[in-house]
C-alpha cells in the first residue's frame, strides 16, 4: 500500500487557498478550523503561511481587526523625551550638508 507523503491531499489544499483567499487572518482560519483537518493549531497556521506564498488574489479583509492594547508598563517605560538645546563653541563652522547628528550629554557627532 502507498503512502501519501503530503499531509493534505489537493481538496483539502483547494479549500484552504479559498480560505486565505478571502483575506481573513490566517491565524483566526486557523484557530476555526484546525480540529477539522485533525491537525495542531500551529501545524495548520504554518500550512496555510506556505500555501499563501503561492495564492494569488487574496482580497483584503474588512472584517474585525484585532488591535493590541498597551499595557501600563509600557507607557511608563516609554515617558516623553525632552529636547534641550545646547551651545555650539564660538568658532564653530559648518558647512555641507549631514545625513545625521546625534547628540550626546557631553558631545556631538555629525555624519555626512
Amino acid at each position: 500500500m502507498a503512502t501519501n507523503k503530503f499531509f493534505y491531499n489537493w481538496r483539502e489544499v483547494k479549500e484552504l487557498k479559498e480560505m486565505i483567499r478571502t483575506g481573513e487572518p490566517i491565524a483566526k482560519i486557523a484557530r476555526r478550523e484546525y480540529e477539522r483537518f485533525g491537525t495542531s493549531e500551529l501545524a495548520l497556521k504554518m500550512k496555510m503561511y506556505q500555501l499563501a506564498k503561492s495564492t494569488n488574489n487574496i482580497r483584503e479583509w474588512d472584517g474585525f481587526k484585532t488591535k493590541r492594547r498597551t499595557t501600563r508598563l509600557a507607557a511608563s517605560v516609554n515617558p516623553t523625551v525632552e529636547t534641550k538645546g545646547f551651545t555650539l563653541p564660538e568658532g564653530t563652522t559648518f558647512e555641507g550638508q549631514s545625513k545625521r547628528v546625534v547628540i550626546y550629554p557631553d558631545h556631538f557627532r555629525i555624519y555626512f
